[in-house]
């Protein structure tokens, strides 16, 4: 078999599977009362289940050793370089706002900028918002951050870095986060939305999102195999006694 055709065989898979996990369907359930039989949850699971194997083949060990024993940085980077996903580096303000706050922070340059921006959006207006619409940049952010504790914060709330919190959520704790609900609004993109009554704003990164980032994942991987000529068999170790 040749380069081109073990690269179009090993990416058509997982095409496959992408398209496959949208089709999951739960027999028994949903049971609405305990989250249990969500078939939105399962899907999740298994969609960043593909993306971490990509990321550990992209930066296998025996190239990238250091990388290859830090999942966070490997499937973030992963995310970067082939998610095409721009809105995963802008920053959550409702999150930065409350990392803010419990610092005693929002007197700050950076607090008020985050307080006035989030003043333009009210939770009793109903509906989702896109994160596009209520986020910014680390750049815009980091200009007006004066501490290190609040450059961290500002990084350690973009969508990259809280999509692997959820990711392992997901996948550790078999649940999915915080009190978005997803179901209410016909919601494709990253988004927020309120209840009213409450003036927080809930995430929600829905499963449309983790299926077209997968397949954006896969056709990104797919041109990095083929300009390099790797065979993507030579990185899959054969544990031919399972």
């Amino acid at each position: 078999m040749t380069i081109a055709e073990s690269i179009n065989q090993f990416c058509s898979y997982f095409e496959r599977e992408a398209t496959a996990i949208g089709r999951v369907v739960v027999t028994d359930g949903p049971d609405f009362e305990s989250g249990a039989g969500n078939p939105s949850r399962y899907s999740k699971t298994l969609y960043v289940t593909a993306i971490d194997t990509l990321a550990g083949l992209r930066f296998h060990k025996s190239a990238y050793p250091s990388l290859a024993r830090r999942n966070r940085e490997r499937f973030i980077r992963f995310l970067e370089e082939y998610g095409s996903w721009p809105e995963g580096d802008l920053v959550s303000l409702p999150f930065l706002k409350d990392e803010l706050e419990s610092l005693k922070f929002l007197e700050r340059p950076l607090g008020k900028h985050v307080v006035t921006k989030m003043l333009q959006f009210s939770t009793e207006d109903g509906g989702a918002l896109p994160i596009s619409k209520v986020d910014e940049s680390v750049a815009s952010l980091l200009a007006l951050a004066t501490m290190e504790r609040e450059e961290e914060a500002v990084n350690d709330y973009r969508h990259l870095a809280l999509f692997y919190r959820y990711r392992n959520s997901l996948v550790h704790e078999s649940r999915q986060p915080g009190k978005a609900m997803e179901g209410l609004f016909s919601i494709e993109e990253p988004s927020y939305h309120g209840y009213i009554g409450d003036s927080r704003w809930y995430l929600t990164y829905p499963a449309a999102h983790f299926e077209s980032l997968l397949k954006r994942s896969i056709t990104g991987f797919r041109a990095y195999l083929v300009t390099n000529q790797i065979d993507p068999y030579c990185l899959v170790e054969d544990k031919a006694r399972w």
